[in-house]
């Protein structure tokens, strides 16, 4: 049963509630609903967007993803934790990465509980970072309908706020190692493998639920060395797509979000703005169509 989505990104921050309110102003958007996890030890708030959620997560209580949440916060402070893929069948994931070599567990049952008395139910299949090239990642068959996480309202123009993600940012050692887990592994399309010499750097796209993967082994230099090849790989950023980059820059701006101007993108066709602060600890892109490429097409 192959994973078919990016479910959801996991954001770990320490004040849940400011990290929320600055996502509201950042997404341009409601959030979609808050809750805890009783079982875990933890509280939550989702921004479901129209291909994936982001979850922002802090400890509250006791448990061991809680402690593992504490760690992380002491050691790194706020920024991406995890990455969750979606799959329909948990039993069969778990199966099949066990055929591959990792060492999956068993479909693991969990629930989510919304301060209204609701409860959401999933089953998850966890593997030992050690297996996934030193990163916090799991899959998750959703039992509850994906009704219970509705989409998080915009509070503007539509074309103003983040509609989708773009894609996240890997930081890896190993780039062979990266496409034995990812690609070889756990099945997800390697769309691009390019020696990027411009930017010092080998770059993989892996293309899973209209997401990318980016997977990048920077070669290092004088100034910034590369990463040891027994060093564990790290989530470093993400990307949000915009229907109209130059509206959302605007908008951010006059919030007192510190954004960079907007600037053609690597990719052709494309527009970009960076954002520099009150994204949770995560460095952070708005990218989107330019529509002057579109009108000389």
């Amino acid at each position: 049963m192959p994973l078919n989505r990016v479910d959801h990104v996991l954001v770990a921050v320490n004040d849940l509630d400011a990290v929320t309110r600055d996502y509201e102003v950042l997404t341009g958007r409601a959030v979609s609903l808050r809750g805890s996890h009783p079982d875990y030890g933890t509280a939550n708030a989702i921004f479901q967007l129209e291909n994936t959620y982001i979850e922002l997560i802090s400890p509250v209580g006791e448990g061991p993803f809680a402690q593992q949440l504490r760690t992380h916060l002491d050691e790194k402070g706020d920024g991406l934790f995890g990455i969750t893929f979606g799959t329909d069948n948990a039993q069969v994931t778990s199966e099949e990465w066990q055929q591959q070599g990792l060492r999956a567990t068993a479909p693991q049952p969990g629930e989510g509980h919304g301060p209204d008395g609701s409860v959401r139910q999933w089953r998850n299949v966890y593997v030992p970072s050690e297996d996934v090239l030193g990163l916090f990642l799991f899959a998750i068959e959703h039992v509850s309908d994906a009704s219970t996480r509705p989409i998080a309202a915009p509070q503007g123009p539509e074309d103003a706020t983040f509609h989708a993600v773009d894609h996240v940012v890997v930081n890896t050692p190993d780039g062979d190692k990266a496409i034995s887990v990812f690609g070889d592994k756990m099945g997800i399309r390697l769309a691009l493998d390019r020696d990027a010499k411009q930017w010092g750097a080998r770059m993989m796209f892996f293309r899973i639920g209209g997401i990318t993967l980016e997977v990048i082994q920077r070669y290092g230099d004088e100034k910034t060395p590369a990463m040891p090849l027994d060093a564990p790989s790290v989530y470093w950023g993400m990307a949000f797509r915009a229907h109209d980059v130059a509206a959302a820059q605007a908008r951010l701006a006059s919030a007192g979000v510190n954004i960079s101007d907007v600037r053609k993108g690597r990719k052709p066709g494309t527009l970009v703005a960076t954002v520099r602060d009150k994204s949770g600890g995560v460095p952070m892109l708005i990218v989107g169509p330019d529509p002057q490429a579109d009108e000389t097409a």
